[in-house]
C-alpha cells in the first residue's frame, strides 16, 4: 500500500470532511453523463461508496464493482446498506485486474489527482471497457483553488507554510483531463465545471470538519503541533467569513470530463 492509500482509511472521517460535498456534485455529474439504464459499472477509486451509491439510486445498473486500494474505505461501503448489485474490491486504479472489454462504463469519482500516474489510470480505463462505452470522472479543480479545503491551504499560506496537495493537481483542470481522455483513445469527449455552495452551521462546525485526520490536509494538520493547529485556526477565523446568522458558506468547483471509446 502507497502513502496516498493511507491518507483515507478512516470511513467516517471521510464522511465529514468531504462525503456531503461530493454528492453534491455526483447528482449533477450523473444527470450529466445521461448513462442509459442496465449498464455494467466500474466505480474506480469508490471509496466509502458514496458515488457507488448514487450511481444505484439514480442510474439503475446492471451490476457495479467498486475497486479502492484502502480496505478500511471499503469496510465502511459494506456496511452503509445492502448490495445486491455491488461487489467491492481491493485495488490500483492503474493495474485494474479486470480483462479487457469488461464495462459499459468506468467512472473515477474525486480520485484522479491522488493517482501518481493519472495517464495509466485513464488508458486502464480505456483498456476495460467495450467498445461504444463510456469513461467518465470528476475532480475538485485544484488548479484554481476549488476545492472544499482550499480555505485550509490559503491559511497555510498565509502562515509561511507549504499548503498539502494531492499527488497530481495538475490534472484537475478542464483542460487537462480532456488532454488526458484524448490522448487515452477517447473521441465524443466533453467538458463541463460543476459549482456547488460548501456550507457550515458556524465556524466550529466548519474547523471540526476540515480537520478531519484524513486526507492531504486533515493529515498534514493532525501532525502540527498545538500551538500551529492554534496559530491555524486563528488565521482561519481573520479568513473566512461568515454570514449574518454566523453561517460559514462559500463556493467549490469541480472539473468534469467524459469520453466514448469507438466501436
Amino acid at each position: 500500500m502507497s502513502p496516498t492509500d493511507q491518507l483515507f482509511t478512516d470511513g467516517a472521517a471521510y464522511e465529514r470532511l468531504m462525503g456531503r460535498w461530493s454528492r453534491r456534485v455526483g447528482d449533477v455529474f450523473i444527470d450529466w453523463i445521461e448513462a442509459p439504464r442496465d449498464l455494467r459499472w466500474l466505480d474506480i477509486g469508490c471509496g466509502t461508496g458514496v458515488f457507488t451509491e448514487q450511481v444505484i439510486r439514480g442510474c439503475s445498473p446492471a451490476a457495479v464493482v467498486g475497486i479502492d486500494p484502502s480496505p478500511e474505505q471499503l469496510a465502511f461501503a459494506r456496511g452503509r446498506g445492502e448490495w445486491s448489485k455491488v461487489e467491492f474490491i481491493v485495488g490500483d486504479a492503474q493495474d485494474l485486474p479486470f480483462a479487457d472489454n469488461s464495462f459499459d462504463i468506468a467512472v473515477m469519482a474525486l480520485v484522479i489527482h491522488f493517482v501518481p500516474d493519472p495517464a495509466k489510470s485513464v488508458a486502464e480505463m480505456w483498456r476495460t471497457l467495450r467498445p461504444g462505452g463510456t469513461a467518465a470522472a470528476y475532480v475538485w479543480d485544484y488548479k484554481n483553488a476549488g476545492s472544499p479545503t482550499a480555505p485550509l491551504a490559503a491559511a497555510m499560506r498565509a502562515m509561511g507554510l507549504q499548503s498539502p496537495a494531492p499527488l497530481s493537481p495538475q490534472v484537475t483542470s478542464l483542460q487537462a483531463l480532456e488532454e488526458l481522455w484524448r490522448a487515452a483513445g477517447f473521441e465524443q469527449t466533453g467538458t463541463r465545471a460543476i459549482d456547488i455552495a460548501v456550507e457550515f452551521a458556524d465556524f466550529e462546525d466548519f474547523w471540526q470538519s476540515m480537520t478531519m485526520p484524513v486526507g492531504p490536509a486533515g493529515t498534514a494538520i493532525a501532525a502540527m503541533p498545538p500551538d500551529g493547529q492554534a496559530q491555524l485556526r486563528s488565521v482561519l477565523e481573520q479568513q473566512v467569513p461568515l454570514t449574518a446568522d454566523g453561517r460559514v458558506t462559500y463556493r467549490a468547483r469541480a472539473s468534469a470530463v467524459k469520453g466514448c471509446k469507438t466501436a
